[in-house]
């Protein structure tokens, strides 16, 4: 399993992104089945739609984007336990360097044994457990 990250989805969606080719090859990837089921959590569906709103201010591009990554990902939704567990994570960082999204990114992969990661955020990089998927 690989989760992606909204810097990932974001990339990939917008032609203008400084990632964008590089989100292309990793979706490419992705695709063909290298890292195995592509999962979200509504909390990074959350962010993909309102950081794509606030990018493209097209309700149907976005909406578009929507039903494309509901059909097309497994999502996991951030429940009483993942919130918990992410607030601690949160609480406990060395200076802000995790959004709380990031969080609970960070607890579903925990909760879930996934230790791949398609995102461009670099900080993401400095927890060792996980394969950092999107150089």
């Amino acid at each position: 399993m690989i989760l992606l990250d909204s810097s990932l989805i974001v990339a990939y969606s917008n032609q203008v992104d400084q990632n964008h080719v590089k989100a292309l090859e990793v979706v490419r990837d992705i695709d063909g089945g290298k890292y195995g089921t592509s999962v979200i959590t509504d909390y990074i569906f959350d962010e993909v739609v309102t950081v794509m709103l606030v990018k493209t201010k097209s309700l149907r591009q976005v909406v578009d984007l929507g039903e494309r990554l509901l059909s097309a990902s497994l999502m996991f939704r951030i429940d009483e336990e993942l919130f918990r567990s992410a607030w601690g994570i949160f609480k406990e960082q060395r200076g802000p360097r995790f959004s709380f999204t990031d969080c609970t990114s960070i607890a579903a992969c925990r909760a879930n044994g996934i230790s791949t990661i398609g995102t461009f955020d670099e900080e993401f990089r400095d927890i060792e457990e996980f394969n950092i998927v999107g150089e």
